[in-house]
């Protein structure tokens, strides 16, 4: 049989120039969109990383605040000033943050590159605006800390204490009678206020300055010397000064706490370090039978010496006499009491005395006492007020009346209260590094935030 072999020749000639573009044309058609979604999707992946990040930073921002006040906050950013960048801190000024063209008052704006919080690749800008909370941070709220006793100097007497002093006298006064005595008799309760600086060690090379404070108090009666025989006329003779207020010990005390914890590795803050005299409180009895007939000087008198200027508030309570006491003075043979008359004719005087340097009674209520006054007695309209400039010597050096009043905000709120901004509309915008005033933020974030 014959053998027969079939050849063929393959087809390897190849793609023709048509087929090919034909090809290049399909493949682009696939290819292009899906490239393109690749480098949407990179960009956007950037983008959303950028997002996150900003995000990130805006809420540890906002819970920073949450965690401090807003001068805590201003004294963590003003220390440290990045390379390049000078952070910055605007507090309680008048900006347009809301873009209307008027500037809002009270306004508080930090700008910062914090390192910790935005690991310098971003710059944060932070407006806090209490403006939106007017009904509620124009009102005085009752300031907790400022109660608390280990901020206040106090000094009072019992009701029936000017009794001593008017037997004292009695005896050296011819026979006359204890109502008579009282006529003729001035009380004088003096407060004097010193502070000092001193410095504290915390270990480690670390200390710290802070002032401390001593508070000193004393009463004297005085009675007319015409109507005494061998006596001066004061009670006490000899009378000492009580301390009513000393935080030197306990200062003192705090740091060596503080410094013992540091040495056992603890970290510690100086600010725990806490030294104020927030308010004196004198509680005055009212002499009211010193007043049995119209008077025109004051019979009791209370005498406040703050020659370095310590800021405090002085709280003048008139204290209310007990039943018992307006009981006192009826009259056992006709049943009539007194009291409400000898009330009504009670005159009170309160005597500030600072140093104030280039001030004169001339010059009018130009100045603000460190010492403010607080009193129920604003009540009777005939107390005397008097402020006394001891740099300056005579009549020059005080003013009286309205002037001192005004000099002395007196005010008859026995709380301590405070008016101030609490409540504050906060937004945190971020933007990419250097881009400030030149781009939009990254992202921004509105919350509130509560002194």
């Amino acid at each position: 049989m014959q053998e027969r072999t079939e050849r063929r020749q393959l087809n390897n000639e190849g793609f023709s120039l048509i087929e090919l573009l034909i090809a290049i044309v399909i493949l682009s058609i696939i290819v292009v969109p899906l490239l393109h979604s690749f480098v949407t999707s990179a960009r956007t992946n950037a983008k959303s990383r950028n997002t996150m990040h900003a995000t990130a930073i805006a809420e540890d921002v906002m819970e920073q605040f949450e965690a401090h006040t807003l001068e805590e906050m201003a004294d963590t950013y003003e220390t440290v000033t990045p390379t390049d960048f000078t952070n910055n801190v605007q507090r309680d000024v008048s900006l347009d943050v809301d873009g209307d063209g008027a500037a809002e008052d009270g306004i508080w704006q930090y700008t910062f590159r914090d390192e910790k919080t935005t690991s310098g690749t971003y710059d944060v800008v932070v407006t806090l605006d209490p403006n939106g909370y007017t009904a509620l941070n124009e009102k005085d709220i009752v300031n907790i800390q400022n109660l608390a006793g280990n901020l206040n100097a106090v000094y009072s007497e019992s009701e029936d204490a000017a009794q001593e002093a008017y037997g004292y006298f009695e005896a050296y006064s011819g026979g006359r009678d204890v109502m008579e005595i009282a006529r003729n008799t001035t009380k004088t309760i003096e407060i004097s206020i010193d502070s000092s600086r001193i410095l504290l060690d915390l270990g480690d090379g670390e200390s710290v300055e802070t002032d401390v404070y001593l508070v000193t108090a004393s009463t004297v009666y005085h009675c007319n010397s015409a109507i005494l025989t061998g006596i001066s006329g004061d009670y006490p003779q000899n009378g000492s000064d009580y301390v009513i207020f000393s935080n030197e010990e306990a200062v003192r005390a705090k740091a060596a706490e503080l410094k013992k914890e540091k040495e056992s590795g603890n970290p510690v803050d100086a600010e725990e370090i806490i030294s104020q005299l927030a308010n004196i409180i004198v509680c005055l009895q009212p002499r009211v039978e010193a007043s049995q007939s119209a008077v025109t000087s004051a019979v009791d008198k209370v005498i406040v010496n703050n020659p370095k200027n310590v800021q405090t508030n002085l709280f003048l309570v008139e204290q209310t006499p007990s039943a018992e006491r307006i009981d006192s003075f009826t009259d056992e043979s006709t049943g009539f009491n007194p009291y409400s008359s000898w009330n009504n004719n009670y005159k009170a005087a309160f005597e500030l005395r600072e140093t104030w340097p280039g001030w004169m009674s001339s010059a009018g209520a130009s100045i603000d006492s460190a010492c403010r006054l607080r009193t129920n007695l604003i009540d009777r309209s005939n107390t005397e007020y008097i402020f006394n400039d001891l740099s300056v010597s005579g009549a020059a050096g005080n003013a009286v009346g309205d002037v001192a009043k005004d000099i002395m905000g007196a005010d008859g709120g026995l709380t301590p209260t405070e008016r101030r901004n609490r409540i504050y509309d906060m937004r945190v915008q971020v933007y990419s590094r250097d881009t400030i005033g030149v781009q939009s933020p990254v992202l921004t974030m509105t919350g509130t935030v509560i002194e």
